[in-house]
């Protein structure tokens, strides 16, 4: 979470570390990488170029390729095709696509295709054979083509099969799309014209032989389903005599029942009655028994055979049992007799149904005059829709754009593995430090002859504007007094800590603040190189081995207000001489004689000099130099210095290019700010 902060409170620094030390760092396969990547134009260029080599030369070894389609549709209507069942429908629309689909592919209509006398007429049938030799540096015999004569039906019908030849369906319709690739345009119509021709043929063909079968089986059903209705209907008739007396017998039967319970066996009305009935049971046991004695009726009354006779046995016999058991006879061969009456009145019913049904069907197939013979219609007929000629910008573009994009994967690929620093932006991503300025990689920066500030000899330049902004990242440091000292330093040799800790120096002195320039490179001294009269002159090691006093090392500049203390002679034990305590006491000697100290000390990997001395600085910067320091060597430097107790203020971005950070370091394309209206851009006058 961010917050606000006073650049002049008391704690700015802490806060501004704190800050820091929260950013996160950022993974490196990011915007970074992509930038980095972009950067690298020229691979994609040459990608970009190979791709469209390659199109080229595809496009050189690549048969032509032209597509013929053809379009037909399917008669969607329901169709009530006889089979095991009569009531069995196929109203499935995609699976009668499919069906059609598979049938113009199949062995026998591609075979009668190429058998076709327009496919064998075709010259141009059969194309060379593939080569990865370019066209152009094939000869005429190589180019040319075979005519379908001669080669095998079964050689012609393979490559239809193979290669030539696609159907599909239009989603949502009854259209099937027939498409056929070739070499030649027209040898591509014509096969496509042949098959769809010949499919036609066949499936009208099929139809008419298919009406005068279904006219047949359905003549043979219906005479079958009549049978089965007159042998139901007779078996019935067997039956209608002991129907009519059972139900006589049920209504007398009641009754006599009603007499039993009212009068005495002797009484007139109920021996009349009793006659009667028992009239009826005889009649009726007659016709049981000659219903049940017919050839198509023994097998049902079989099983009630044996308890019949055995209750008219004891009907016969007579005595007290007689009446009861012709009671039970009667019921026994009266639910008999439901039974099979039920029985046979369904198997009527579903047998006068079923020939209903047949009769119907062959009033609804007219096979004579009514029906329509042809189910397929030809929607379109083969027309050319693609050629060779018309991809060919088409595969350039495609080759070019991906030669691109392989381009950039490369250079993205390089841009991940290429763990170095190349803007400002990547600088802060890897580190997770404030970039305190962007320094141009120039030539102005002279430290080989007699050494003048940039600020001096080009104060209108890129290079001066970006020492100053890195002047004025360090005032929003804080207050003064509590960003005096400043250590300077970086990962590793080379990347113009020296030239920074200079040129910073003289800002500061320009705005007329005391600054005194320090080296504490005791091993490989550098500003000896800036500044010629530190050579042999003693300095910080005859400070520090008491062999020279503080106020005898100052040395003036040509820049007002700008002292220089230089190392002295090179010391055999750096490390040892420098104590902190008297190292703490030359800063506590120094800081009321100066406003600001700038201390260049030597580069964090190789030595720890500069671990030993940064805790005593108000704040460190880290130089890095863009395209040379490794991240990792960075993000080490950085850890050792916290490590050792340092307040890391940020890093400065050294030797930037020109097109590096979309010109982050200047104002060029933004206006021009007038020297003559504000002096060095900001300097006090």
């Amino acid at each position: 979470m961010s917050r606000d902060i006073d650049p002049f409170a008391d704690d700015a620094v802490e806060s501004r570390i704190s800050l820091n030390e929260e950013l996160p760092v950022t993974n490196r396969l990011g915007m970074s990488n992509i930038r980095q990547a972009l950067g690298r134009w020229w691979i994609m260029l040459i990608f970009g170029i190979l791709g469209y080599c390659g199109a080229l030369y595809y496009m050189s070894v690549k048969p032509p390729s032209n597509e013929a389609l053809a379009v037909l549709e399917v008669d969607m209507k329901d169709e009530r095709i006889l089979g095991a069942e009569l009531n069995q429908e196929r109203s499935n629309a995609e699976l009668r696509i499919a069906t059609e689909m598979s049938k113009v592919t199949g062995p026998a209509i591609l075979a009668a295709t190429a058998e076709s006398p327009e496919v064998q007429a075709l010259q141009k049938a059969i194309p060379p054979k593939f080569s990865f030799k370019p066209r152009y540096m094939r000869t005429e015999e190589e180019l040319a083509y075979a005519p379908a004569s001669s080669v095998e039906i079964s050689e012609l019908v393979g490559k239809m099969a193979g290669a030539w030849i696609s159907v599909n369906g239009r989603k949502g319709t009854s259209l099937i799309e027939v498409r056929v690739s070739h070499p030649d345009p027209e040898a591509a119509r014509v096969i496509a014209d042949t098959l769809i021709k010949v499919y036609k043929e066949r499936e009208e063909s099929q139809l008419v032989g298919g009406s005068a079968d279904a006219v047949k089986i359905l003549k043979k059903e219906a005479d079958n389903a009549k049978l089965s209705l007159e042998s139901s209907e007779k078996s019935v008739q067997v039956y209608v005599s002991a129907i009519k007396l059972s139900e006589q017998i049920q209504a007398k039967r009641a009754e006599v029942i009603v007499l039993r319970q009212r009068y005495l066996p002797k009484h007139p009305a109920r021996i009349q009655e009793e006659a009667i009935y028992s009239d009826l049971l005889k009649r009726f046991g007659r016709e049981i028994k000659r219903s049940s004695e017919k050839p198509s009726e023994k097998a049902y009354w079989f099983e009630y055979r044996d308890q019949l006779d055995a209750l008219e046995k004891i009907v016969v016999a007579g005595g007290t049992e007689s009446s009861e058991a012709a009671d039970e006879w009667v019921l026994l061969a009266q639910s008999a007799l439901a039974t099979r009456a039920n029985l046979l009145n369904g198997t009527v019913s579903q047998a006068k149904n079923q020939y209903e049904s047949i009769t119907r069907r062959m009033t609804e197939i007219d096979v004579a005059d009514d029906r329509e013979m042809n189910s397929i219609k030809i929607i379109e007929p083969a027309f050319v829709s693609m050629t060779g000629d018309s991809m060919r910008l088409i595969y350039l573009a495609a080759g070019s754009v991906l030669g691109v994009f392989v381009g950039f994967g490369v250079a993205y690929l390089l841009s991940v593995i290429d763990y170095k620093i190349y803007d400002v932006r990547s600088a802060e991503e890897a580190t997770g430090l404030t970039a305190l300025a962007a320094i141009p990689a120039s030539t102005k920066f002279n430290r080989k002859k007699e050494w003048q500030s940039v600020l001096q000899h080009d104060p209108h330049s890129a290079n001066s504007e970006a020492i100053r902004n890195l002047r004025a990242s360090v005032v929003l440091f804080g207050k003064q007094e509590r960003n005096k000292i400043l250590l300077i330093t970086s990962a590793i040799p080379g990347e113009g800590k020296t030239t920074i800790s200079a040129e910073l120096a003289a800002a500061f002195a320009m705005n007329k603040e005391r600054t005194l320039l320090v080296d504490l490179d005791l091993r490989r001294p550098k500003l000896t190189e800036t500044f010629p009269q530190l050579k042999g002159a003693p300095g910080v090691v005859e400070v520090l081995a008491g062999q020279a006093k503080l106020e005898d090392v100052f040395h003036d500049t040509d820049i007002p207000h700008l002292k220089v203390l230089g190392s002295g002679n090179r010391a055999p034990n750096p490390s040892e001489l420098l104590h902190e305590a008297e190292f703490v006491t030359i800063l506590e000697q120094l800081g009321p004689r100066f406003d600001r100290i700038i201390l260049d000390s030597a580069p964090v990997l190789p030595v720890a000099d500069s671990r030993l001395l940064a805790k005593h600085a108000h704040s460190v910067i880290l130089v890095v130099r863009t395209r040379k320091t490794p991240i990792g060597a960075i993000l080490r430097a950085r850890d050792l210095l916290k490590f050792a107790g340092a307040k890391v203020g940020g890093v400065v971005v050294n030797g930037m290019r020109g097109n590096d950070g979309n010109k982050y370091h200047g104002y060029k394309g933004f206006g021009e700010y007038g020297a003559e209206d504000y002096g060095y851009y900001g300097d006090k006058k």
